[in-house]
C-alpha cells in the first residue's frame, strides 16, 4: 500500500510542477513569453522589464517580485500570489485573473484594461494611476487600498465605492 501511496504522491507533484527548461530561460534570458511557470516559486526576484505574454502563471507565487513594466498580456494568471510585489507600469491587459493576491502590492500605472478579473485581493494594494476597462470587480475586494487618480473607463462594473 506504501509504495502506491508514494508513486501517487510523485506523479501528482509532476503534474503540477512548472517546465523546468522555462524557468532555465527566464533566469538566463530575462523573459518568458508563452512559457509554463505554472505553480513556480518566483518570491522576491527582479522580474522589471521582462515579458510574460501569453504565459501560464497560474498558482505561481510571485510574492515580493520586483516587476517594473513587466508585460503579462494575456497570460494566465489564476489563483496567483503577488502579495507586497512592487510592480509599477505592468500591464495586465487581457489577462486572466481568477482569486489572485494581490494583497500590499505596488502597482502603480498597472494596466487591466480587458482582465478578466474574479474574486481577486487587491486589499492594502496602491494602485495609483492604475487603469480598468471593460473590467468587473463585483467580486473583488479593495478594502485598505489606495486608488489615487486610478481610472475606470468604460464597462466597468462593481467600481470599489460606488
Amino acid at each position: 500500500m506504501k509504495p502506491i501511496i508514494i508513486s501517487m504522491l510523485v506523479c501528482s507533484t509532476l503534474l503540477f510542477a512548472f517546465n523546468r527548461d522555462d524557468f532555465k530561460h527566464l533566469k538566463e534570458e530575462g523573459d518568458c513569453p508563452k512559457c509554463d511557470l505554472s505553480y513556480a516559486d518566483l518570491r522576491g526576484i527582479d522580474l522589471s522589464m521582462s515579458d510574460f505574454t501569453d504565459a501560464n502563471l497560474t498558482h505561481a507565487n510571485l510574492g515580493s517580485t520586483l516587476a517594473h513594466k513587466a508585460d503579462f498580456t494575456r497570460a494566465d494568471l489564476n489563483y496567483a500570489v503577488f502579495a507586497n510585489a512592487n510592480i509599477k507600469g505592468a500591464s495586465f491587459v487581457s489577462a486572466r485573473l481568477k482569486s489572485v493576491n494581490f494583497y500590499a502590492a505596488r502597482i502603480w500605472k498597472g494596466n487591466f484594461s480587458h482582465a478578466r478579473i474574479d474574486h481577486c485581493n487587491f486589499n492594502e494594494s496602491a494602485l495609483g494611476s492604475a487603469i480598468f476597462d471593460d473590467n468587473n470587480l463585483t467580486n473583488s475586494t479593495f478594502s485598505g487600498a489606495i486608488l489615487y487618480k486610478t481610472v475606470f473607463h468604460k464597462n466597468v462594473v462593481g467600481v470599489p465605492g460606488k
